[in-house]
């Protein structure tokens, strides 16, 4: 079979199936060359699912009208001008491929009028080919029509899916810009239908609320941290916002949309806890780097990215996205209780109006209306970080109010001054302190030198400073398992199993981390083992003590157990002891994470259930232990600790108020 040159239209066809597999790869390339050219207000509308008729307006910089012809010659770029600078790409596109791809596969027009310039050009263009130029009156900027997409490869277009499906992924991807670019205003219309319209003030909590909704931009986790080279900033959503798929992970590079299984997998290890099992955290987050430390030439569609040394940027981003949730509490009520970030209001939202108008050769425009100053968008592309060298993660520091230590004297009085209402220690009566002194107690008393050691006739200052308003009150136990407080004009209802549950999770976790996860034998186990076991156990004893034994010789061929792991629990030592010596290979690679499962377990096991009657005591101990206790406020497996219900909640329940 001879060997042969393919011709030009079959080369570009080819191109743009790997660059156009659907309107939704259009949307992005056209989105991608707007925002480059600096535009702060795109436009797109679609109908019949984007492959009847797409327009892509921007206000950007424009085209020359001496460059117009030579945007759709393949790989022609103004944003590459040598090969190095694919070491260093700080833009969007650089390929040169998008226009000539799309051109060749449908009936393009584009018009556009570069800054400076009196009048614009228009361009029309069909499967590639009959290029034809002149000149027009439009705006400033760039405005782009697509029709017919695939009109001349029949059976490209026979594997689209319905119009439906098609305009909600040109949607994902519209959204997609909107989170990655928060200081662009972007309108999106589908069959006259407006989508989205975004503020463009370069707030990403507003993108969040122009794609979804206020309650969930105001529910968002905030997160921004710098760690060497690198810095993590966006929202996350855990809990209730919580997805069943990893659709509404969001990650942008410099900027640039990715898809990324790496910041995935650190973002889901950060929030394993927080969220339900089977269910994924959502997110919007931009992972600033030095662009020498990543590869974005690795995909057609410029999606995906490579790291040069991945496993220590995901360590870094794990250590950077835990930021996020520093000073939490399993309980948080009073003033330390965090708030719904509100959404501001915003006055005016840009949006682009396409206004061509035909004009003769020459003739001056009419003045247009003042442009719209754009704050920039946060943070600006060209600032990125230089420093390599590693340093510790840096975050604006959180204000955390240190617990108040108090010996049992102490809680026990706290307790009963809230009970009775008294304002201070001197509505109790005196003898009530008779006979004892507060260890530093910062109490001012003096006593006589007599047997009795009786207090002085005047009164003690005060035991402890109580605040003016207690910061909650325990109402009650409903059904016997869900503990109801009254806390700054809400109702609290805490799950008493899953509370204690979370409680047991951080200090079984604690103890093993720093190396106390085992609990002793009151009597030594004594086991024999083959010649094979024994040199097995002698090669790894440091695995063995990592894992929570302490073993030792007895003699040449038993040994001694001194201490077992405290996962084990009152479980048959020797069979489990037995299978962790089969298991000692893949023990050996094992880390703390593997074992969390088991330690989770442990914890379900050993808390209350829901049922079991708890005494006002316990009540109250597992409410302080909430307060003061710093994870997540949900048990081990993602469920929720705890549900409030505010009182404007429970006055719109009632009917009281609208």
């Amino acid at each position: 079979m001879p060997i042969r040159i393919l011709d030009a239209a079959t080369v570009g066809r080819i191109a743009a199936g790997e660059v156009v597999e659907r309107p939704s790869s259009v949307v992005k390339e056209l989105m991608e060359n707007a925002i480059d050219a600096g535009a702060t207000a795109v436009t797109v509308e679609i109908k019949g699912g984007g492959v009847e008729y797409m327009r892509v307006t921007d206000n950007g910089c424009g085209i020359e009208p001496g460059q117009v012809r030579l945007a759709f010659e393949n790989h022609a770029t103004s944003k590459l001008q040598s090969a190095e600078q694919l070491d260093d790409i700080r833009t969007l596109g650089f390929r040169g491929e998008a226009l000539p791809s799309i051109a060749s596969v449908s009936h393009v027009e584009m018009t556009t009028r570069a800054r400076g310039q009196d009048t614009g050009v228009k361009l029309n263009i069909d499967g590639g080919a009959d290029l034809r130029v002149k000149e027009t009156g439009c705006p400033e900027g760039t405005t782009f029509v697509m029709k017919d997409l695939f009109y001349n490869i029949p059976v490209r277009q026979a594997f689209l899916k319905k119009p439906g499906y098609e305009g909600g992924l040109v949607g994902d991807a519209v959204a997609r810009m909107i989170l990655g670019n928060p200081g662009v205003a972007v309108r999106y219309i589908n069959n006259g239908a407006n989508v989205y319209h975004s503020f463009g003030d370069g707030k990403l909590r507003h993108a969040v609320f122009a794609v979804y909704g206020k309650a969930t931009a105001e529910q968002m986790v905030e997160v921004d941290a710098t760690e060497g080279g690198a810095r993590v900033y966006g929202l996350i959503g855990v809990g209730e916002l919580a997805k069943a798929t990893r659709a509404h992970q969001h990650f942008f590079i410099n900027g640039r949309s990715v898809r990324c299984p790496m910041l995935s997998r650190a973002l889901e290890e950060v929030c394993r806890t927080r969220v339900t099992i089977g269910l994924y955290p959502m997110c919007a987050l931009n992972l600033v780097i030095p662009p020498t430390s990543v590869n974005v030439n690795v995909h057609p569609n410029k999606l995906e990215v490579r790291f040069k040394d991945e496993i220590a940027m995901r360590s870094a981003c794990e250590r950077l996205l835990a930021t996020a949730f520093e000073g939490e509490r399993v309980l948080q009520l009073g003033p330390d209780r965090p708030a719904a970030k509100p959404i501001e209001r915003v006055a005016t939202v840009r949006e682009i109006v396409p206004q061509p108008v035909e004009m003769e050769k020459g003739k001056k425009l009419p003045a247009e209306p003042p442009k719209v100053e754009v704050p920039p968008t946060e943070p600006p592309k060209a600032a990125m970080p230089t420093v390599e060298a590693p340093e510790k993660v840096s975050k604006p520091p959180v204000r955390r109010e240190k617990p108040v230590q108090m010996d049992v004297f102490q809680q026990v009085m706290r307790r009963e001054i809230e009970k009775l209402g008294a304002t201070s220690a001197s509505a109790l009566r005196e003898d009530t302190l008779s006979g004892y002194e507060p260890p530093k107690a910062g109490v001012e008393s003096t006593q006589t030198d007599s047997e009795d050691r009786t207090i002085a006739d005047k009164k003690p200052t005060s035991v402890y400073n109580k605040p003016e308003k207690p910061l909650y009150r325990i109402i009650g136990v409903v059904l016997k398992t869900y503990i109801l407080i009254e806390a700054d004009d809400s109702l609290v209802l805490i799950d008493q199993h899953a509370a204690h549950e979370r409680l047991n999770y951080e200090k079984y976790m604690a103890q093993m981390e720093s190396g106390r996860g085992s609990q002793q034998l009151l009597t030594p186990m004594v086991l024999r083992l083959t010649s094979r076991e024994m040199a097995l156990i002698q090669e790894n004893m440091d695995v063995l003590r990592d894992a929570g034994y302490d073993v030792e010789p007895f003699g040449e061929s038993d040994i001694q157990v001194r201490a077992v792991p405290f996962i084990l629990g009152k479980a048959d030592l020797k069979p489990a002891f037995m299978e962790t010596i089969n298991a000692l290979n893949r023990l050996k690679n094992a880390t703390i994470d593997l074992r969390r499962a088991e330690v989770a377990q442990m914890a379900c096991k050993a808390a209350v259930k829901g049922g079991d009657a708890l005494s006002e005591m316990e009540i109250e101990d597992l409410v302080r232990q909430m307060l003061e206790t710093g994870a997540p406020p949900t048990c081990p497996h993602g469920r929720p600790v705890m549900k409030a219900i505010s009182r404007r909640e429970l006055e719109k329940m009632f009917k009281r108020i609208q």
